[in-house]
């Protein structure tokens, strides 16, 4: 029996339409520099089919490996860059109920 997630965190990207395949490939290069850190679960990209969000959605065994991997996570954001994004993003960090 596979263990289910227990902490979720899912990052809303408001990407500006002109640098949409800019925020695409920069999301991919996240996904691969993350890798399968311990408690990972998967880690995904996705696009709204309506809008230009983006949409980064990870599930984790817990918060505390989410955490631990947070660096990691963070470690290209020296190459974001603030003209692809139309606003701030969303940041859901969600537990079970």
């Amino acid at each position: 029996m596979t263990v289910p997630p227990t902490f979720v965190a899912i990052a809303i990207h408001h990407a500006d339409p002109q640098y949409a395949e800019d925020f695409v490939a920069f999301m991919h290069r996240v996904i691969e520099t993350v890798g399968r850190p311990p408690g990972l679960v998967d880690f995904h990209g996705y696009r709204d089919t309506q809008t230009s969000r983006l949409v980064g959605l990870s599930r984790w065994e817990s918060e505390e490996a989410f955490k631990s991997a947070l660096q990691t996570i963070g470690s290209l954001g020296h190459e974001r860059r603030d003209e692809w994004s139309l606003r701030p993003d969303d940041v859901l960090m969600l537990a079970p109920v």
